[in-house]
């Protein structure tokens, strides 16, 4: 009989298991990693796009109108409409 032992095959020193954790946590670190800076790159492009505005466009407002005295006070200012132009 042999003493060696054919069913658990060794890898590098260490058993063909104990590879799989690490090489999954890095797949896994690689793959979140390219996810994060794809969506910042997005979120960049969109504020991008959206910081653009036309005077013919009205302006999104994200906060739903709550600073819509500011909003109104930038614009009379822009048109010289209003106060100390």
């Amino acid at each position: 009989m042999s003493s060696k032992n054919t069913s658990n095959p060794k890898a590098l020193g260490r058993s063909s298991g104990s590879l799989n954790a690490p090489i999954a946590a890095f797949a896994m670190a690689l793959i979140l990693g390219s996810y994060c800076i794809s969506s910042i790159r997005t979120a960049r492009r969109e504020a991008q796009g959206q910081s653009v505005a036309t005077p013919d466009a009205p302006t999104r407002r994200a906060s739903g109108g709550k600073d819509s005295w500011v909003q109104q006070a930038l614009e009379e200012s822009q048109t010289g409409k209003g106060g100390k132009a």
